[in-house]
């Protein structure tokens, strides 16, 4: 691995032509193929690595992607010019993600509630989401509909939907501004703090699936999950997991945190290739059923 190219192959990525896009291996471990926010060039024989999504520093980059020191060495000029890059694209992206928040309406009565409640989920829905009619989609370069969630950490989550209610085919799902260690509260109600990956997945558990009070936060990715900011007075935690195994290990990784801090955690976890949507939709075509 000793050009931006083959670094690009190698996460997953794409090259193009002079340059390539991939899961960034910091804050994307996944390294699905929707995942792009990891920007990889060369110039004037340094490689060049910048993170759109949290703004992952280079050091963390090229380690959790596995590059020798021998191939990337550290240029402080360099760096100093891209901290400065950094922190202007953050101030730019939450003040984005602001505006956005500010400029949609309550998700109740919209498409966004819509589209929620054909997917079995039945809860009241949270103040933290809210429905932008004109939510601009940089990948298809094109306005369209965005369900906006509030992350605790100051940025939000998008999920874009074609202005007729139909969630986005490819790349439905983006985050904006700052989102590392956040997560989407969506209950307030006391007892226990239960922490899963997704909206849905959150919203299904306050719809039937948690047969107990509990505060329900979504930490939006496996990424999130592994390093989610957890309150700081320890209680109890339950780790809601998907059915495969990257979100077996990210649970794994925050029940070990969390019990490190003084939470009693314990685990509900998904069967085998389903998330807790995919269980309460069963259930319900089962009730209908019978």
């Amino acid at each position: 691995m000793n050009d931006a190219q083959s670094l690009t192959l190698a996460l997953n990525g794409e090259w193009r032509g002079n340059h390539g896009t991939a899961p960034c291996p910091v804050c994307q471990p996944d390294r699905r193929v929707d995942q792009r926010a990891l920007s990889i060039r060369s110039e004037g024989g340094r490689l060049l690595c910048w993170c759109h999504k949290t703004g992952c520093h280079f050091r963390d980059i090229i380690k959790a992607a596995g590059v020798t020191p021998a191939v990337a060495t550290f240029d402080a000029e360099a760096a100093r010019q891209a901290d400065q890059k950094r922190a202007t694209y953050e101030a730019e992206q939450r003040a984005k993600a602001r505006n956005l928040w500010e400029r949609s309406r309550p998700i109740t009565g919209t498409k966004g509630e819509r589209y929620l409640r054909s997917r079995g989920i039945t809860c009241p829905l949270p103040s933290s989401l809210r429905w932008a009619v004109d939510a601009y989609h940089a990948p298809s370069a094109r306005y369209v509909s965005a369900m906006v969630a509030d992350v605790n950490s100051g940025g939000v989550h998008r999920t874009f939907f074609e202005k007729t209610g139909e969630r986005l085919s490819r790349n439905a799902k983006m985050m904006q501004g700052p989102c590392a260690g956040g997560a989407v509260r969506l209950s307030e109600r006391g007892g226990a703090l239960a922490v899963c990956e997704g909206i849905e997945t959150g919203l299904s558990l306050l719809s039937g699936v948690l047969q107990e009070p509990a505060e329900v936060w979504a930490a939006l990715s496996t990424s999130g999950m592994q390093a989610l900011s957890l309150p700081p007075a320890p209680g109890r935690l339950i780790v809601a997991t998907d059915g495969d195994e990257p979100g077996r290990a990210a649970g794994r990784k925050l029940a070990e945190r969390a019990a490190a801090l003084g939470w009693r955690v314990s685990f509900l976890a998904a069967p085998d290739g389903r998330d807790w949507n995919d269980v309460l939709r069963e259930q319900e075509a089962q009730c209908i059923r019978i």
